[in-house]
């Protein structure tokens, strides 16, 4: 029962601490008999809580708001399902480095492990959830949660940022506790040791060919990577994750162009290469598996210890955080003096090779019509594929994509996250009709918000790619020509505008008109073929 000192309920309690001291001040989560005490607490601290049609879709809106704000997405779920629904998500976030927070429910402490049948009973609720998690923890004693809650924020604040899942037993959230307090959290970014980064100077001072690559660590390291850039005059490749980082427009930005054999081949022959805060993985190269084998030499920087030597062997590696290191070398490096803009143009003369032809004239037709402040959300689909390549991003942070998982049915959920953190800021979503059916039931919540989105689908009657891939083969296609059957009606039903079109100008049209108007709107473009 409660005292003078003990005040709340261990719901309310997490709640509070997170919305004092952390700052949190929305989460995305469907509500249950099993965690009533967690959404007890939001109304009793005034955070928002935002209500998916899934929880896949809360854990999306978790990650879309995550990469707008830089902070953490929280996801509030149920037991069981709510958070096996949520584990893609999960695991997106998990391979493209980016924090979130999921509370969920539990079994009651006398029945864990037990198997005697709760309702939404997992064996082990923490390790089904462990291998897409920086931690992935069982709160059985209310005392632990300030501790676990501050160990989730060094990970998100000073390592390398992934999900982390606190696991309460229903019985626990209803315990009476005294409000939380903090506990001291880590000292913060780790910076780069003196001796590696004159070691990496000498290495890059005498570059006569060098290049960069630039990964989603450096996404809050834009100043500082473009001076370092300037100063050593050299290319500057991004990933995915790191669109925008580096704007477009600079003369020194190559792009997304890192899946064009001819931009890998001349990154092979650099004599020195830094990469920064990158997996340069399969899904950054698209090369059948194949890492660089660069016969220059290599420095190579990442807050991950693990990972410096992961796909390629650097001559040096700096465990440091990416902003500091790029300061530290930009301030101990010589100015070079080349034509750094020619050869970076020279690797943009490539971008045909990481885009389809037949595509270019529709992302033309997209990107003659974006808002200059948009926010860009992509599903996985072969419109999409073209975007990642020629589309441009001015300014990091407004870019969503499932580099790392690839998964299908995410840009929808991810740009109503980002339109949640970012009301102000028009988003435009791009899915295939395969990719957009997985998390259709999200139309309502974009109706619900009022959100300025403007979802374009490209429908290609199916599994487009994956019917490309059975024809590479010669296998004989099955279960890839499927049908959305009447998308317009769909959309409509859930209260949005919505168009057909059939040609780039159409598309060209039907965008402006949508995001001019506001609101949600949806554009289906009937795929040629």
């Amino acid at each position: 029962m409660p005292g003078a000192d003990r005040s709340m309920r261990v719901g309310e309690a997490v709640v509070d601490l997170l919305a004092r001291h952390y700052g949190v001040d929305v989460v995305f989560g469907i509500p249950g008999v099993h965690n009533i005490e967690l959404y007890r607490g939001l109304h009793r601290s005034g955070v928002r809580a935002v209500s998916p049609r899934h929880e896949q879709g809360a854990g999306f809106m978790a990650d879309g708001w995550s990469v707008v704000t830089g902070r953490p997405g929280v996801c509030t779920l149920i037991s069981g399902p709510g958070l096996t629904n949520a584990l893609t998500p999960m695991a997106q976030a998990f391979h493209d480095s980016r924090p979130m927070l999921v509370l969920a429910a539990t079994t009651p402490t006398d029945a864990l492990g037990r198997r005697l049948g709760p309702l939404h009973d997992l064996d082990d609720q923490a390790a089904v959830a462990r291998t897409v998690c920086a931690f992935s923890e069982t709160v059985l004693d209310p005392a632990d949660v300030p501790a676990l809650v501050a160990r989730a924020w060094d990970v998100f604040r000073s390592g390398r940022p992934r999900p982390v899942h606190l696991a309460f037993p229903t019985d626990v959230l209803e315990r009476w506790v005294a409000p939380y307090e903090p506990v001291a959290a880590a000292a913060g970014h780790t910076q780069p040791a003196a001796a590696d980064v004159a070691q990496a100077v000498d290495v890059l001072t005498t570059a006569t060919r060098p290049v960069i690559v630039a990964g989603g660590g450096c996404i809050d390291a834009g100043n500082e990577l473009r001076r370092l850039a300037e100063r050593w005059d050299a290319p500057v490749l991004l990933t995915g994750n790191a669109k925008g980082v580096l704007p477009s427009s600079h003369p020194l930005c190559v792009g997304t162009l890192l899946s064009a054999p001819s931009v890998q081949a001349a990154v092979e022959a650099a004599d020195a290469v830094l990469v920064v805060g990158s997996e340069v993985s399969d899904t950054d190269l698209y090369n059948g598996g194949r890492a660089l084998d660069c016969a220059g030499r290599v420095v190579r920087v990442d807050i991950d210890a693990e990972q410096i030597m992961r796909r390629m062997t650097p001559e040096v590696g700096i465990v440091a955080d990416a902003a500091a290191t790029l300061a530290a070398l930009a301030e101990e490096l010589p100015r070079a003096i080349r034509d750094g803009a020619a050869a970076t143009g020279i690797l943009r003369a490539h971008a045909d090779e990481a885009a389809r032809a037949d595509l270019l004239p529709w992302v033309d037709a997209i990107a003659t019509v974006l808002p200059a402040d948009v926010t860009v959300a992509l599903d996985s689909t072969q419109l999409a594929y073209a975007a990642h390549a020629v589309l441009t991003a001015e300014a990091p942070r407004r870019w969503l994509a499932p580099y790392g998982f690839g998964t299908l049915g995410c840009a929808l959920p991810m740009g109503i996250g980002a339109w949640v953190a970012d009301p102000g800021r028009p988003v435009f979503a791009l899915a295939g009709d395969g990719g957009w059916l997985f998390t259709v039931a999200e139309m309502a919540t974009a109706a619900d918000l009022g959100a300025d989105i403007v979802l374009c689908v490209w429908d290609n009657r199916g599994y487009g790619e994956i019917r490309a891939s059975f024809d590479r083969v010669a296998a004989p296609r099955m279960g890839v020509d499927v049908t959305s059957a009447d998308p317009l009606s769909v959309a409509r039903g859930f209260g949005w505008h919505a168009v057909s079109v059939d040609t780039p100008a159409g598309l060209t049209a039907a965008l402006q008109a949508g995001f001019a108007t506001g609101g949600p709107h949806f554009v289906h473009v009937a795929a040629p073929g």
